[in-house]
């Protein structure tokens, strides 16, 4: 739960500017942009992520990390909150089962942290983001950065 303290208080802190969330959604349906095992991602995804677009965020005592943008359509943010300390340990489909909304490209989220988990699409790191009033883990497979390991995001409960 102490991860999950910090992280609110260092999103809360961060002004926000990006909207475009899909708000709540169905986590029974919530699986198509996270899906693993090889599974398509999205029919509306483009061929390959695009470069690093990371930039420092400055405002407030405790800070988000960076600020990013996804290359796939509806990208899900993931959650538990019945059992976060399950979704905080190990971020997957399975454990984070609430999509606390949606990302689509254009859409700049905040990361606060990041920490590996559940491989979706051969990237075993997912970040927890925050866009707006929703907060949740994002496989960072479907952020526009080429590596794996997102730059200038730090290790969640490092």
């Amino acid at each position: 739960m102490r991860v999950r303290a910090l992280l609110a208080a260092a999103l809360a802190a961060t002004a926000l500017t990006a909207g475009g969330v899909a708000g709540t959604a169905n986590a029974a349906s919530g699986a198509a942009s996270d899906a693993v095992s090889g599974a398509a991602a999205d029919a509306t995804a483009p061929a390959a992520p695009a470069t690093a677009s990371a930039k420092a965020v400055t405002s407030g005592p405790v800070k988000a990390a960076a600020s990013f943008t996804v290359w796939a359509t509806d990208v899900n943010m993931r959650d538990n909150p019945g059992d976060p300390a399950r979704c905080d340990s190990h971020p997957s489909v399975a454990n984070c089962p609430v999509v606390a909304g949606q990302l689509q490209p254009g859409d700049r989220f905040e990361a606060a942290c990041q920490k590996q988990g559940e491989p979706v699409g051969g990237n075993p790191w997912w970040v927890y983001a925050s866009i707006g009033d929703s907060r949740g883990f994002v496989a960072s497979h479907y952020v526009d950065v080429a590596e794996d390991q997102l730059p200038g995001v730090p290790v969640c409960g490092a």
